[in-house]
């Protein structure tokens, strides 16, 4: 007759097991990771007294949620980022005053949106500004003269 080794029933036994988990650069447990672990924890686990199979369907739900969580930031994220770049791209044509910092603000007709970096920039009298520094737009009719201006605060 053989003999069994010692087998305990604890989650840090089957990651030991299994060793270092490849995780991703966040240090978060992929898919992969997952389905591992739980392959490493029924493998090792007593047969005499197996984990309830609650417990297993409880984790795996829980990891399914976290994904759809996951996937639904990533779409909201997208969904923000396309929705700046849209908002900026109206802007064109359109009189806006910016705020260029230390009490100054810059007026004049948008020519050009850049959409190449983290957030959309716009194009007044030759200078591209961020759009968070947008303060106030209005029709291109009623100006057609690009002025600058400093505020007195």
């Amino acid at each position: 007759m053989s003999s069994i080794a010692s087998v305990t029933n604890s989650p840090s036994s089957a990651l030991n097991a299994i060793g270092a988990t490849t995780a991703t650069a966040k240090n978060t447990l992929t898919t992969q990771d997952f389905l591992q672990l739980l392959s490493t924890e029924l493998q090792n686990q007593d047969p005499l007294q197996p984990m309830d199979n609650t417990a297993y369907l409880a984790q795996m739900a829980q990891f399914t949620s976290l994904q759809q969580v996951n996937t639904l930031s990533t779409a909201v994220s997208q969904m923000s980022s396309n929705q700046q770049n849209l908002a900026a791209s109206s802007y064109l044509g359109q009189m806006v005053t910016m705020n260029t910092g230390n009490n100054s603000t810059v007026s004049g007709k948008v020519t050009a949106v850049d959409l190449s970096g983290t957030t959309p920039n716009l194009e007044i009298n030759g200078t591209f500004y961020p759009l968070a520094s947008l303060l106030s737009v209005s029709s291109a009719a009623s100006s057609n003269t690009p002025s600058t201006a400093t505020g007195t605060n």
